[in-house]
């Protein structure tokens, strides 16, 4: 009888960061799951490029968005590198981290299917305060409905 060889595939979990608060809080809770269950973390940051078609609307150029995206997923990678997980039968998570334009579901989607090592979607959330809470409150949706991995939101 032949038996099928498994691979050590490292599990990552993928933590979607818009670099608030809340996502900072995601990402240490992630961390710490990350060492206890041996897993890599890997940050995400979707930028969205505005319409140039509005006359009111700042124009960003997509290069100094993709600039800043990357910039901070790396304070954010190094923040997290830092922590303390230095208790009995806990690895040290490795992190990494992903930066692409356009909407936040179809792109984790597209992450889940190219690595294949994604375990779980892990976000912040929290109650709507004003309207940029109410559009963050409404790819929180699109992920929950559309993502096809488990999806962890940790609260404020």
């Amino acid at each position: 009888m032949e038996t099928v060889k498994q691979t050590n595939l490292v599990k990552s979990l993928l933590v979607l960061t818009d670099f608030s608060q809340s996502a900072k809080n995601a990402a240490d809770y992630a961390f710490n799951l990350a060492a206890k269950i041996k897993a890599d973390i890997v940050l995400f940051n979707a930028y969205s490029i505005p319409d140039v078609g509005y006359d009111t609307w700042p124009m960003k150029n997509e290069g100094d968005l993709s600039t800043v995206s990357v910039s901070k997923l790396q304070e954010e990678t190094i923040r997290l590198q830092g922590l303390n997980t230095s208790s009995p039968g806990m690895a040290i998570p490795q992190c990494g981290f992903l930066s692409s334009e356009g909407g936040i579901a179809e792109s984790v989607n597209e992450i889940i299917e190219d690595r294949k090592d994604i375990l779980m979607v892990i976000m912040g959330g929290g109650k709507c305060k004003g309207r940029e809470d109410m559009q963050f409150g409404m790819e929180i949706t699109k992920i929950l409905v559309n993502v096809k991995c488990p999806t962890l939101i940790i609260p404020n």
